[in-house]
């Protein structure tokens, strides 16, 4: 989860983030996609247009009009989060390099599962009252969701950034931010629930699934190296973290890495995307796989 400025729009459409869009999977499975009741109270559907993301990031209607009750200071407003949701490095594979666009399709099912979950029970405002200002569910959001295809290290990693913006609809039409500390609490069940829609999914198709300790699952079949062969974003993270854990071994005596470590190796060891044509990323997987002497399990 992360914060999103007006600023930050952009991002989502640079060509080293974006370049999925050439991609030849079929037509009904959109690259972007608006999402959400509130979405649909704006008059959004189908592909995310950049202007009006932009928009609704300076907590403007797509006609101009404001998204919120008093006036906004945009330099300090969080103009919406972003929500990713990743699939296991099986999956990716599965969908990505031997191309069975059942499994994309079942990753956007079991994000939009997710988002509705999270629109339905966590989707919330504060109203004032003559003692107090008390959260009240309001049951919308408005989302724009992002589908990308691999990690930083240019491996494949199908994940969905779910950009919720700052805004929800009252039932008298009038439009309010939007409270996310109940969608902040249930963030791991909002996982969960992916993760459980996506295996369920994958069943349909004849996958198997194995539920591994953490309660995450890969697909049977996919052997730990073919896996680790594509993780390398993982592996320089974790030797990161080793590294500092052997620098501060007496400062941090016996205790577990902790998640703000874990972030803080996350953005040192980030590199910027580069563009790659997808043709030539496919061609360079499936040569590792044959470098490495690997097999990919027989698509169901």
């Amino acid at each position: 989860m992360s914060n999103v400025s007006a600023a930050q729009a952009e991002n989502y459409y640079d060509k080293d983030d974006y370049y999925t869009q050439d991609l030849e999977t079929e037509k009904e499975q959109l690259q972007t996609r608006w999402a959400g009741r509130g979405a649909a109270a704006l008059r959004l559907s189908g592909e995310v247009d950049k202007s009006v993301f932009k928009q609704l990031l300076q907590s403007e209607e797509p006609n101009g009009q404001s998204l919120h009750a008093r006036k906004i200071d945009l330099t300090k407003h969080r103009a919406g989060t972003d929500y990713t949701f990743s699939a296991p490095k099986s999956v990716s594979i599965a969908g990505l390099i031997q191309q069975d666009w059942r499994v994309i399709a079942a990753h956007d099912r079991a994000v939009e599962t997710a988002l509705a979950v999270l629109e339905e029970c966590y989707a919330q405002t504060r109203v004032r009252t003559r003692t107090s200002r008390e959260r009240v569910c309001t049951g919308n959001v408005a989302a724009a969701v992002f589908r990308h295809e691999t990690s930083r290290a240019q491996e494949p990693q199908l994940h969905s950034h779910c950009v919720v913006i700052n805004t929800t609809q009252m039932a008298d039409g009038s439009w309010r931010s939007l409270s996310n500390e109940e969608i902040v609490a249930n963030q791991k069940l909002l996982g969960e629930i992916y993760q459980n829609e996506l295996a369920y999914q994958l069943r349909q198709y004849g996958y198997e699934i194995e539920v591994r300790e953490n309660g995450q699952f890969d697909l049977r079949g996919y052997e730990p190296k073919l896996l680790e062969v594509f993780s390398t974003r993982r592996q320089q993270i974790l030797e990161l973290i080793e590294t500092w854990s052997v620098e501060r071994e007496t400062a941090f005596k016996g205790s577990d890495v902790s998640a703000a470590r874990r972030e803080a190796a996350n953005l040192r060891s980030r590199t910027s995307k580069r563009i790659v044509p997808r043709d030539v990323l496919l061609q360079a997987w499936q040569q590792e796989v044959q470098c490495q002497q690997l097999e990919l399990p027989q698509i169901p």
